[in-house]
């Protein structure tokens, strides 16, 4: 992710949204780094926060990124628990939905990659993905587009 941030950043505006903590170490799939770094299922903003700011910390990831609200609203609306790529073109349609997890973490970012390579090297935003994802946003338009 943070090659594709470095490499494109020029070009594309990028956001990294981080959601409900899926493998927490007290949740029902914890993982060993989250037991390692004690943690739990958020139960505050703060702690999610924190918890946000200590992974980006750890990977050495300088993407700008937000953090979900408590009601879990971004995650809700993008469907993207447990984690999830997407695309915005300009026209606020989606040019790449991943599949959700971990099996479509990596297509999802290749798609991009491929996506924007094809769009810093002609200037024109490639066409809305074919295989997008089955369980995308009810709307194509995930944002409305701003006047021109």
């Amino acid at each position: 992710m943070q090659k594709m941030y470095d490499s494109y950043k020029d070009i594309a505006e990028f956001r990294l949204v981080y959601i409900k903590e899926a493998h927490a170490s007290d949740s029902d799939w914890p993982v060993e780094y989250a037991k390692e770094l004690g943690i739990t299922e958020h139960k505050t903003y703060g702690q999610r926060c924190a918890v946000a700011i200590k992974l980006l910390s750890d990977e050495n990831l300088s993407i700008p990124t937000l953090v979900d609200d408590m009601d879990d609203a971004a995650n809700k609306a993008y469907k993207a628990w447990p984690d999830r790529v997407y695309l915005v073109r300009k026209d606020g349609l989606l040019g790449v939905a991943a599949k959700r997890g971990p099996w479509g973490f990596k297509p999802g970012l290749k798609a991009a990659q491929a996506w924007l390579a094809q769009y810093k090297g002609t200037g024109i935003e490639p066409p809305i993905a074919s295989a997008a994802a089955e369980d995308e946003p009810e709307e194509r338009y995930v944002c409305q587009p701003g006047p021109t």
